[in-house]
């Protein structure tokens, strides 16, 4: 009875979609070290229940019951009818987003879904989910975890109070495509330094397995300009940034796993010159958790407290650019 009543205060999660990003990166891993999918990180926070699972695949169901003790369905009427959830997440492949968003909004107990990127392929869906979603009173988020991570978050109140000066200038470089992984990028940046402004495209060499290009791409923004280069997957992934400002160089390396910034120091061999620090502060890593901290931004969302997750017309903006980037290629 006791546990009961302590699960009614918490709000009930379905997941629609058990692949990687649902429950398989971290499935085997020690979850109190790695937190990188949506189940492992709803079942260790405080304030969430993993009420379902739903996936066409039955392997994968079977894993989701034995590991999490909780059902899985093979279709989401089966779930809707069984769970009557408060958050849905959306995981499943994206040309389902829309047909899974509208079967959600039908549950008369939900407050919010968390979509994983993009919303849609197609930039008028993505814009019905947003409008669908805001007629039925349902907060709308999307799954650029980034938002989420303190070190983000931190960089970002640097440059809104001038601790890291503009004007700025960020390089980065991003590996298997540019909707797939470039957006990150692209949502990140946004997020620092403000409203997209223009873009040129540089180049485009190819695509990423013949359906995602990877251009190399000059974006400005309010606060300073991107330029935004494309690697090989193939070879190795990659996702690095480098913002450099009066204050100093930040460098986000490997997706966010590692970060620093190098202050601005005087040159101890040539008189009258500044150069960076040799040791620059090394921020703590919380990547390894990411997925726990993005239900950390959406429980403090639900709380009506201050929020950093990219809500449904951030995810939206981001698609925005996509659009008008692919559109020249």
């Amino acid at each position: 009875m006791l546990k009961t009543i302590k699960n009614m205060h918490k709000e009930k999660c379905l997941v629609v979609g058990l692949g990687k990003i649902g429950m398989g990166f971290d499935f085997d891993m020690d979850t109190t070290s790695f937190l990188l999918t949506h189940c492992a990180a709803i079942k260790r926070h405080n304030d969430f229940i993993l009420s379902g699972g739903v996936d066409p695949n039955k392997a994968c169901r079977d894993d989701f019951e034995k590991k999490y003790l909780s059902p899985a369905f093979c279709n989401i009427d089966d779930a809707l009818n069984s769970i009557k959830p408060t958050v849905g997440v959306i995981c499943n492949p994206t040309d389902d987003h829309y047909s899974v968003l509208v079967k959600l909004v039908e549950s008369p107990d939900l407050k919010v879904i968390l979509c994983e990127k993009p919303l849609s392929y197609d930039f008028d869906e993505a814009q019905e989910m947003c409008d669908i979603c805001a007629r039925n009173g349902i907060s709308l988020y999307v799954n650029y975890m980034r938002r989420a991570d303190p070190n983000v978050i931190e960089i970002k109140r640097r440059i809104d109070c001038g601790d890291i000066a503009g004007p700025i200038k960020v390089s980065a470089w991003y590996s298997k495509g540019i909707r797939n992984n470039g957006s990150h990028l692209i949502d990140l940046v946004s997020y620092w330094l403000g409203e997209y402004i223009s873009h040129n495209v540089l180049s485009c060499e190819r695509s990423w397995n013949g359906t995602d290009p990877e251009p190399d791409v000059f974006i400005q923004f309010e606060r300073g300009n991107l330029v935004l280069m494309s690697a090989w997957e193939e070879f190795y992934t990659h996702l690095t940034v480098e913002v450099i400002s009066p204050s100093g160089r930040l460098y986000y390396s490997n997706g966010g796993e590692y970060i620093a910034f190098s202050q601005v120091t005087k040159d101890s061999l040539f008189e009258g010159y500044d150069v960076l620090v040799d040791e620059p502060e090394v921020f703590k890593n919380y990547f390894l958790k990411y997925q726990y901290h993005v239900y950390e931004q959406l429980s403090a969302a639900l709380k009506k407290q201050e929020s950093y997750l990219s809500d449904g017309f951030d995810g939206l903006r981001t698609l925005g650019i996509l659009e008008k980037i692919c559109g020249e290629l």
